[in-house]
């Protein structure tokens, strides 16, 4: 498959030489006759190791109420309605059920991200557990992660007043919104039992004040955070973004968008020795073992590698990279992404190495990838897939793809909008728990679904229905007629189709409708038949759509 993209991938050559030995072992044999016919040559097509991990594709458009399960023709084989906006984060677990996190209605923790509900989702949409974790004093954001024990973990700020900010060694009077992590136990329907939570505010240090707790040399307490560091703006001290659980060390990552680091803490604690500095398995209780990415933040020498990062996840084991951590370095403000694989210093007692008066390891990631025109400078996502492939979120474009170990892009997505993550299941996976069946009966006409939801801002959802394959283009047009953009503008299977119109966005991720006015708009599909005998026909439908700012 041709790349769409030029493309820079860097991994140790131990490593990748093991990696390829592991995916190409039956290839090679495969062409084993060849090989005797060109002796003299040593020549393994790139085409072996450039194909894509067959299965099925989970997202939700961020903030919006809508979930899609795609197949590798990027056609939707399965969707959920959903009543409470959403997108952040969204799982299929075993069961058949979606874990995905939804919006509160609470108005005074809005940071980015702000969720406040975790909920359950049957296969038919309907919600069997909701959970909510939102008041005046907390709520949940971002990102969660299910457990293998059926608990869920959630990323949560808690509200520090500015008298207990300042008493903390806090430079500055400022209210403060450090975060937490709470592993939540599904109780009924609507309820649960917190049984393990972690809180930043256990683990500081600061320089600043003598006379303030949390006094200390930063250097000497990698384990710590310094109060000092990153911005409290709005409250949002950290802003972590991603969680990630390591059954095998029974540890948690974490990625934080604006300390520019990401955290691995133990887990094998009690929530009392979460709040302290020993205890647990490694025996340093809450403290934090492991951080990567911005040495400064601990006074330690090296230099900063994340600028803004997202969707930090372990690399499950069994796969090629186990073990490892993958990261989306947006580097906000400099035109280029980059996804990055980190080999984390750690034994098999689950503990950390570093050097007194150094960073942690390692200097460099093992693999990494970037391309021309690949940013995003916020979201982000990226999963290691089993077959050493790489899926990989360019989330404010709304463009999903995959790459293999050398970088080569072997599948792409293009929906539009934002998407802030996306998982790929196996084919295996999704057969054995749920009913999809696919192109068992294709729809018998033409259709063009009312957009939703209606009025929208700035996100809207627009389905439409293909008995049979066709030239398709779907256009918004204002009401006096002018063209406000092209949504689609390709060849589509029949089956049916999604796309999303955002008033701030094109699918290229350019800014394009700023001042686009609150109003009526109308969507326009048109079929065009190019297939012989059919004289290229044409069919066309409009519906109208309100922009409510």
């Amino acid at each position: 498959m041709m790349n769409k993209k030029s493309v820079y991938a860097c991994k140790q050559k131990k490593d990748h030489e093991q990696f390829k030995a592991q995916i190409g072992r039956g290839a090679k044999i495969f062409f084993l006759p060849l090989l005797f016919l060109l002796m003299n040559f040593v020549f393994v097509p790139s085409s072996l190791y450039a194909q894509a991990y067959e299965g099925y594709t989970l997202f939700s458009p961020n903030n919006s109420r809508n979930t899609y399960l795609i197949n590798m023709s990027n056609q939707v084989v399965h969707s959920w309605s959903h009543t409470k906006t959403g997108g952040y984060s969204c799982y299929l677990l075993e069961d058949g059920t979606l874990l995905r996190s939804a919006a509160s209605s609470n108005s005074q923790l809005n940071g980015g991200g702000a969720a406040g509900i975790v909920q359950k989702v049957d296969w038919g949409g309907n919600v069997i557990w909701e959970y909510t974790y939102s008041s005046s004093t907390y709520r949940s954001h971002h990102d969660i992660e299910p457990m293998p024990n059926g608990n869920v973990l959630l990323i949560a700020w808690e509200v520090k007043t500015a008298v207990q900010a300042v008493q903390t060694g806090l430079n500055h009077s400022a209210v403060i919104w450090p975060d937490h992590i709470i592993e939540v136990e599904p109780v009924g329907t609507n309820s649960g039992n917190i049984v393990w939570q972690w809180h930043a505010w256990d683990h500081l240090v600061q320089d600043y004040d003598a006379a303030k707790n949390n006094y200390g040399v930063v250097a000497d307490h990698p384990e710590l955070l310094d109060i000092n560091m990153g911005g409290t703006q709005i409250g949002d001290w950290m802003h972590i973004n991603g969680i990630s659980y390591n059954v095998d060390l029974d540890q948690i990552v974490i990625s934080s968008h604006f300390l520019d680091e990401i955290y691995v803490i133990d887990h094998s604690t009690t929530t009392a020795e979460a709040a302290a500095h020993s205890g647990g398995r490694s025996g340093k209780g809450g403290d934090i073992l492991y951080r990567w990415g911005n040495p400064a933040n601990y006074n330690a020498p090296g230099s900063q590698v994340f600028n803004v990062v997202h969707s930090s996840i372990w690399i499950p084991n069994g796969f090629p990279g186990s073990g490892n951590i993958l990261a989306f370095n947006n580097r906000e403000g400099q035109g280029t992404s980059i996804v990055v694989e980190i080999v984390p210093p750690v034994d098999g007692s689950g503990s950390y190495t570093i050097s007194a008066g150094s960073a942690f390891g390692p200097t460099l990631p093992t693999w990494s990838y970037t391309a021309s025109g690949f940013y995003s400078n916020h979201l982000g996502g990226c999963q290691r897939l089993s077959n050493g492939n790489t899926l990989i979120v360019e989330s404010t474009s709304g463009y999903l793809f995959e790459v293999d170990a050398s970088g080569n892009v072997v599948w792409t997505y293009n929906r539009g909008g934002e998407i802030a993550r996306a998982l790929r299941y196996s084919t295996e996976y999704i057969d054995d728990i749920t009913d999809v069946e696919e192109n068992e009966e294709l729809p018998s006409e033409f259709k063009l679904s009312q957009n939703y939801p209606n009025p929208f801002n700035p996100e809207t959802t627009i389905e439409y229905v293909l008995p049979e394959a066709a030239n398709v283009t779907l256009k918004v047009f204002d009401v006096l007629g002018r063209e406000v953009t092209t949504l689609v503008n390709e060849y589509k299977q029949a089956g049916i189709h999604y796309s999303t119109f955002s008033a701030s966005q094109n699918k290229g991720g350019q800014v394009l409708h700023s001042a686009l006015s609150s109003g009526v708009y109308f969507y326009t599909l048109r079929v065009r038949d190019s297939s012989p005998g059919k004289s290229g026909s044409e069919l066309q439908k409009t519906k109208k759509m309100i922009l409510a700012k």
